[in-house]
């Protein structure tokens, strides 16, 4: 059994692009028209949703009430190419929120910003 985060977007092409181009995940199912989109990396997997109107009306407005809202929370996701991530990540242009660094719990890892201000934090196990 696994769990699936859904992030929601405005600009969902924008969102595709640079979670597969810079961030490296792969497209498994679904296309910005259809406005879900199922993108893996190894084996971390995401939802990237529009805010269109899947659901049931409360739940769409709902939705839409909370694009762009910002929260302290991050997605954790494994990274074996760490250094290299954490190049074009750097060379993207994009908010890196903490930088590539060991951690006292035996990790190395950074956390980044996406373009409607959702944290990824990608780590990869020390030694």
């Amino acid at each position: 059994m696994a769990i699936t985060p859904t992030l929601r977007f405005a600009d969902l092409p924008a969102a595709l692009e640079l979670y597969t181009g810079t961030l490296g995940f792969d497209v498994t199912r679904g296309t910005v028209d259809e406005g879900n989109i199922a993108i893996e990396r190894g084996d971390d997997r995401l939802m990237l949703e529009s805010g269109g109107a899947f659901y049931g009306e409360t739940y769409n407005a709902a939705i839409a009430s909370r694009l762009g809202g910002h929260g302290a929370g991050a997605l954790y996701i494994e990274a074996e190419d760490l250094p290299d991530l954490y190049a074009a990540v750097e060379a993207s242009g994009l908010r890196v929120v903490d930088p590539l660094a060991d951690r006292a719990w035996g990790q190395t890892e950074f956390t980044v910003e996406d373009h409607e201000g959702n944290w990824l934090s990608f780590w990869k196990r020390l030694g």
